[in-house]
């Protein structure tokens, strides 16, 4: 056992390598396990050759492969070291158990026994010869020429991505073919085949191309074709729909130089266009032609003011600690109660019904402001909400609109006082500020509001007007002064009067504790003095009216709405029950 320990210890292992891959083969074990009966020695399968010599070293052939060797394993799978090997036979030499000296020429341990050993083994290989240097055995490294793939050596070489600026596209690396030149591109994944060839390059035949397309898309084109040709026949009938004859004489004046009656073609294509715009401008222009009915003698008052609600009347924040509040601005009470009596006031908001309604509920709870507009009465263009006073069925000379925004009066500026947005200062007096001057336009009876508008525009209308009224008073002053000295009998106020075009019969109110226009210019007070001591007179006649029955007009418009919601409630009820063929409650006996 020892002996054989020691064989097994001291077989020498021959080692090639016959490319780049790191293969090693074992070639003492071929030459020890070999079959005495050269008959059994293994037959390599010929259909299977070219791929095993394809897949194994040149010069290499496999080992433990013969049936002896395999036989000799035994049922434990370990080699049988039997003594029909020869390293363990009587007549081998001390030599054949020892390794090579360095300075052997042999590398085989016992050249003697080649006699019938695979030339693919010899002693002629020159990686067995003791002469060889060292490099000579050693594998191919990468840089030599033997060890480049031939297949690699015909690629194109060109500079490595900088990996510093990003991960690069590989596009331009497809796009180029084999010997790297733009433009003609290596493989095609996305254009249609060459015509003549079928998916994957395969021939389509003689056949015609209809011949290919499936029975469900022939049904899916079928029935496209017909939705286009549904579609244009709605478009031609729809056209000859919408060019019709005016059917109505308000329509037939409207449309009188852009669009008459006839049958033309080009007057029925004209009539479409213009009746198609009609609709598309529906949702554009004010929901009424008419905002304003028309005025009512009884309550008639000789020139409009239009107000602006968000930043002019109120003032709208949310915080956290508090959310949502609204504030009105200081002296709007005062404000639109005093001029209500000059003015047929309107409150304009480009904001909707559903929010601004609540609010003016709030703001005017007795109904002060004489027609509220939202919404719906702007008109839109270009992305912004014009309030258009075209609409407002009122003379344009006798109207003017206080506003935040100019963008809100592009259409009519002529009319327009545009003030800075109120943002919630308590001691603000610009609202107020303008009642003078609001006033002296109803006072003087301007026959067109838009000529003092523009003698004010660019300024400060409280301020300038305040240094005018003071340079005025100077004048009269200064005049009446003259007067009393030419004749000190007469008061002079006829002459002032006169000069000054003023008609105080049509101006002053028949009260007959107020103060003649003699009398006050005998004092010394201007025409305007008289119009602001009656229009004290008459706000303060407000004020106690509603401190007196304010609370009785809020119970009775309360319960006017109460009944009107009772009643539209019967209503909805009597149609919802003659819906299903009931004739509703009998209609109650007269009465005796």
């Amino acid at each position: 056992m020892l002996s054989r320990s020691i064989t097994r210890l001291q077989v020498p292992t021959v080692l090639r390598i016959t490319s780049s891959t790191p293969t090693v083969w074992s070639r003492s074990m071929a030459r020890h396990n070999k079959p005495n009966n050269p008959q059994n020695k293994p037959q390599w399968d010929q259909s299977k050759q070219g791929d095993s010599q394809s897949q194994r070293p040149a010069g290499a052939t496999p080992v433990f492969t013969s049936q002896n060797n395999l036989q000799s394993r035994g049922k434990s799978g370990r080699l049988d070291f039997s003594k029909r090997q020869d390293e363990v036979s009587k007549g081998a030499s001390p030599e054949r158990y020892s390794l090579p000296n360095e300075g052997s020429s042999a590398r085989v341990p016992n050249p003697s026994s080649r006699k019938e050993e695979d030339p693919a083994f010899s002693g002629k290989q020159d990686e067995f010869d003791a002469n060889a240097s060292p490099s000579d055995k050693t594998a191919p490294q990468s840089t030599s020429p033997s060890s480049i793939d031939p297949a690699e050596s015909q690629k194109f070489t060109r500079p490595l991505p900088d990996l510093t600026q990003g991960i690069p596209s590989t596009l331009e690396y497809e796009t180029l073919d084999s010997s790297g030149n733009k433009g003609l591109p290596a493989f095609n994944l996305t254009e249609a085949a060459e015509p003549g060839e079928g998916p994957g390059g395969r021939s389509r035949g003689e056949l015609p191309a209809s011949a290919y397309v499936s029975s469900s898309e022939r049904r899916r084109l079928r029935m496209a074709n017909y939705l286009y040709a549904t579609f244009a026949g709605a478009i031609v009938a729809g056209t000859v729909y919408l060019g019709r004859d005016w059917e109505t004489e308000e329509e037939e004046v409207k449309h009188a130089t852009d669009a008459p009656s006839g049958w033309a073609f080009g007057l029925f294509w004209s009539r479409a266009k213009a009746r198609l715009f009609d609709q598309l401008n529906y949702y554009n222009e004010p929901a009424f032609p008419k905002l304003l009915p028309d005025v009512d003698p009884s309550f008639e008052r000789p020139y409009t003011l239009v107000l602006s609600l968000e930043d002019l009347l109120i003032h709208s924040e949310w915080t956290r600690e508090h959310g949502w509040r609204l504030a009105k601005r200081p002296g709007v009470d005062y404000f639109l109660r005093y001029l209500s009596q000059y003015y047929e006031l309107v409150i304009f908001t480009s904001q909707p019904w559903g929010m601004a309604e609540p609010v003016l509920r709030k703001l005017d709870p007795y109904h002060i402001v004489t027609w509220p507009l939202f919404r719906e009465a702007t008109l839109y263009e270009n992305g912004e909400y014009v309030k258009d006073v075209s609409y407002l069925n009122r003379d344009l000379s006798k109207v003017i609109v206080i506003d935040t925004k100019a963008s809100h009066v592009k259409n009519q500026p002529e009319n327009a006082i545009i003030l800075k947005p109120w943002e919630g200062q308590v001691g603000d007096k610009d609202l107020v500020g303008l009642i003078p001057f609001l006033e002296y336009i109803h006072t003087m009876a301007y026959t067109d509001v838009r000529k003092a508008l523009k003698s004010f525009e660019g300024t400060h209308i409280p301020t300038e007007f305040a240094r005018r009224e003071a340079i005025a008073r100077k004048k009269f002053q200064d005049g009446l002064a003259e007067e009393k000295k030419k004749r000190p009998k007469h008061s002079g106020s006829g002459f002032l009067a006169n000069a000054l075009g003023i008609k105080p019969q049509g101006m002053m109110m028949t009260d007959p504790n107020e103060t003649t226009a003699s009398e006050a210019f005998a004092q010394g007070k201007m025409l305007q003095d008289l119009a602001r001591e009656r229009g004290q007179r008459n706000y303060e006649a407000l004020e106690k009216e509603i401190r007196e029955n304010g609370e009785k007009w809020l119970k009775e418009e309360a319960a006017h709405e109460e009944k009107a919601k009772e009643e539209g409630m019967k209503q909805m009820k009597s149609g919802f029950m003659g819906f299903f063929g009931s004739s509703g409650p009998p209609p109650a006996e007269p009465s005796k």
